[in-house]
């Protein structure tokens, strides 16, 4: 069976395993993912990418002991996530403390932009929803980026941003409300 027709669970059971052909299939496919999401915390795409390197280098010495997974993207963001901020502190270039406010960085490009250049109405509405997300919090659009454009549930996203579940659909629906008021307000 190829790797890509397998379930996470399936996947991270044989890179559990030591199967090298895993490693490499979590890599290339999660590699752009989290190179993305890294570069929403810093524009040093150097240390994104060497924190990515180095997840993977410890994934790899330790694959016989982590954790087990059913969603690969999940464990790998979760992870990255800490090991970004602990290298972002480490190198003075952000507080940890700002991880729970929203003074932490997190910028958002949405490729929608670039799928309705062409199309004046869409360019008309596309410029009044950029403009509604410039009003969120970095806090806020990281939830609407790891909602709506890496599709994950709740649950996760609050795992990944350190907040409970409630506290996560909250600043997801807060976003949402303020986006609507932003883009109704300029119609």
């Amino acid at each position: 069976m190829k790797l890509s027709d397998m379930t996470d669970s399936g996947v991270w059971l044989s890179f559990k395993r030591g199967d090298k052909k895993a490693v490499s299939f979590i890599y290339r496919e999660y590699y752009p993912v989290l190179l993305r999401y890294g570069l929403k915390f810093t524009h040093h795409s150097s240390l994104v990418e060497d924190t990515i390197q180095d997840l993977f280098a410890e994934l790899i010495k330790n694959h016989k002991t982590v954790g087990d997974t059913d969603n690969i993207l999940f464990y790998l963001l979760k992870s990255f996530r800490r090991k970004l901020f602990r290298k972002l502190e480490k190198a003075h270039r952000y507080d940890l403390t700002d991880v729970m406010t929203d003074d932490h960085p997190f910028e958002v490009v949405w490729s929608v932009e670039q799928d309705i250049i062409g199309n004046e109405e869409n360019e008309h509405r596309s410029a009044m929803l950029l403009k509604a997300l410039g009003t969120l919090t970095s806090r806020q659009k990281e939830a609407v980026y790891l909602r709506f454009t890496k599709e994950l549930d709740y649950a996760v996203i609050a795992e990944i941003m350190n907040i409970s579940i409630e506290a996560c659909r909250n600043l997801i629906s807060n976003a949402v409300s303020s986006m609507r008021r932003g883009v109704k307000r300029k119609d």
